[in-house]
């Protein structure tokens, strides 16, 4: 504490008003949230996942990757619905995933009902022809029960990876998407050989899904829900760049754009939000130094140190906002709000720099949200172990989602 306390106590007189301003939301957030001594609301009927986007600093590597199998074993077993996995390169915030099929790989071998997701590939920076091949062996290893959110990714270093121009990478993204999607369902396209002559492929192995669930990233930006709805693909978004309002407003264009672009059906809004539910009195005390580095370390990638930015204010907004931390009673609360707003489902980040073990004894918490959930969880912490690979559920059939490709995607 002695580092905050240092830190706020530098602050000039207007970020202590701007301070002071966050901490009065907060308030007026909670003054509309379920009392937390008494039972928590029933949580609406809205499918719930974990995702994975950590600070990687946070962790030594094998205990994070530990942490991680151990919790999609725990949510494959209790009824979540799907693992989300990004994409990122070169930098601590999201580092220790710089290829989301690898690790889906590895989960879908010690599991059998939950959906790998990937949230998301940078499509910019890989050829569709790879992205189709290695995400066609997870489908084999798990059984098919894969999906994947494509992104236009945004950090220009990133791009020492790619193909096509910085400037380019939206329309690259939604051309990749594309492409992905007819490999998949078996078609041959042609690209340029080496020789400068064409050649065309077809990916090897078949999955088994015949089409594969597709989602858009979007961090905001209304084109890009419009974009996604107009080509009947889903949306993976979150939080982070817009308000609880404008979320309903970009799901309601999505929607509108899917229906007049003919696509069947409602399309699918997954929404991604920090998670770790507890009604201990000292849940915030716990919380705030995770969150603290994770913010700094999330700043830091656009070249702000965190002695820029008033991380304890925003630290306050995460809790008194539209997050999954806190209460049992906010968590359900917060869950009917994104309901509410058009959400199809949240994704549940929970690797945000709490120690591996406080994340795992977290999860029974967010168990008991599920809407099938009995009430409060009685079960024990979870278990950190290497676990016997199990094979996919031969009867097993992943649903088909995404636009229209089924069930309900910057």
């Amino acid at each position: 504490m002695s580092r905050i306390n240092d830190r706020l106590g530098q602050l000039t007189p207007e970020q202590r008003q701007a301070l002071r301003q966050r901490l009065a939301r907060r308030d007026r957030y909670q003054q509309d949230t379920p009392d937390a001594s008494g039972p928590p609301p029933q949580a609406p009927d809205i499918r719930l996942s974990l995702y994975f986007f950590p600070q990687a600093g946070a962790y030594a590597t094998a205990d994070y990757y530990a942490m991680l199998l151990s919790a999609c074993e725990l949510a494959d077993e209790r009824g979540f619905h799907a693992a989300w996995f990004p994409e990122r390169h070169f930098v601590d915030f999201g580092g220790s995933h710089p290829n989301p099929a690898l690790l889906a790989g590895a989960v879908a071998a010690r599991t059998r009902r939950l959906r790998l997701r990937a949230g998301s590939v940078a499509a910019p920076l890989h050829h569709p022809v790879r992205i189709a091949e290695e995400w066609s062996v997870v489908d084999n290893l798990s059984g098919g029960r894969v999906g994947v959110s494509f992104a236009s990714g945004w950090h220009p270093d990133d791009f020492v990876l790619a193909r096509d121009p910085y400037d380019e990478r939206k329309k690259t993204m939604m051309r990749t998407a594309e492409q992905v999607r007819r490999l998949w369902a078996g078609e041959r396209l042609t690209f340029p050989s080496a020789t400068g002559g064409p050649a065309e492929v077809a990916v090897q192995p078949r999955p088994v899904q015949p089409e594969l669930p597709v989602w858009i990233t979007a961090a905001g930006n209304p084109e890009t829900f419009q974009a996604a709805g107009t080509a009947g693909y889903g949306v993976m978004t979150a939080l982070l760049g817009q308000t609880l309002g404008q979320l309903r407003d970009n799901i309601a264009r999505y929607r509108a754009a899917r229906h007049s672009a003919g696509h069947p059906g409602t399309g699918d809004v997954v929404v991604m939000t920090h998670a770790h539910v507890s009604d201990a009195p000292d849940h915030e005390e716990r919380l705030r130094p995770a969150l603290h580095g994770y913010l700094a370390s999330y700043r830091a990638q656009t070249g702000d140190g965190d002695e820029k930015v008033l991380l304890e204010a925003a630290f306050q907004d995460y809790l008194a906002g539209p997050s999954l931390l806190g209460t049992p009673a906010k968590a359900a609360s917060v869950l009917a709000r994104l309901a509410e707003a058009g959400a199809d489902e949240v994704g549940c980040l929970i690797d945000f720099g709490l120690p591996p073990r406080d994340v795992l004894d977290g999860l029974p918490r967010l168990v008991d949200l599920l809407p099938h959930s009995a009430g409060p969880s009685t079960a024990g912490p979870v278990e950190v172990r290497p676990s016997t690979p199990r094979p996919a559920d031969a009867h097993y059939t992943a649903p088909r989602s995404g636009s229209a490709h089924g069930d309900r995607n910057e």
